[in-house]
């Protein structure tokens, strides 16, 4: 009878070590998976800009002299992370991102709800109506939800804080991007 005690008893303590592996592996699996993908509510993450739902972007700059923006990415986009990792990080992007607006994710291949102008679609919805089939793009809103512009494509770092800055200031509307950067250079 003991023979068979301690055969079970150890028995149970490989059970009870595999599901401890078990639990640990899922809740990494939870952990990893969970945690970048749903970018609002004021979020900051390692790109070291605050993101934003897009009901509460267009909420905030309803109210403030800001505009928003939209990063339209894709989970699968290369360009989209090389935005992520080297330009997004950059001290210059990041102040002019907080300076002129109210930033979003969107992920333009989620099913996601998402509220825009006060109308519930999903983020690929959202996507599709306003044509957008590449990415990254870089969509442009003001204070009521029109849209002022997009730009498709990575873009460097000086060039995607000129372009912030552009659009954020104003500017867009007076000169052109050429004449701005010129401008901006002396």
């Amino acid at each position: 009878m003991k023979v068979k005690i301690d055969k079970l008893g150890n028995e149970l303590r490989y059970i009870q070590n595999d599901m401890k592996q078990v639990a640990a592996l899922l809740s990494f699996f939870l952990f990893l998976f969970g945690s970048g993908f749903d970018h609002s509510n004021g979020i900051q993450e390692k790109t070291g800009i605050t993101w934003y739902s897009l009901k509460e972007a267009q909420q905030l700059a309803n109210t403030s002299d800001k505009k928003v923006f939209i990063y339209m990415e894709a989970s699968w986009c290369g360009y989209c992370k090389k935005m992520e990792n080297e330009v997004f990080p950059v001290k210059e992007v990041q102040d002019a991102m907080q300076e002129y607006f109210y930033p979003v994710r969107l992920d333009i291949e989620s099913d996601k709800e998402i509220t825009f102008n006060g109308t519930q679609m999903t983020k690929r919805e959202f996507a599709n109506s306003i044509r957008v089939t590449g990415t990254p793009t870089h969509l442009f809103l003001d204070g009521k939800g029109e849209i002022l512009g997009k730009q498709p494509g990575f873009l460097p770092a000086d060039v995607f804080k000129s372009l912030l800055s552009y659009v954020g200031s104003d500017a867009f509307g007076q000169v052109k991007f050429e004449q701005y950067l010129n401008e901006s250079e002396k």
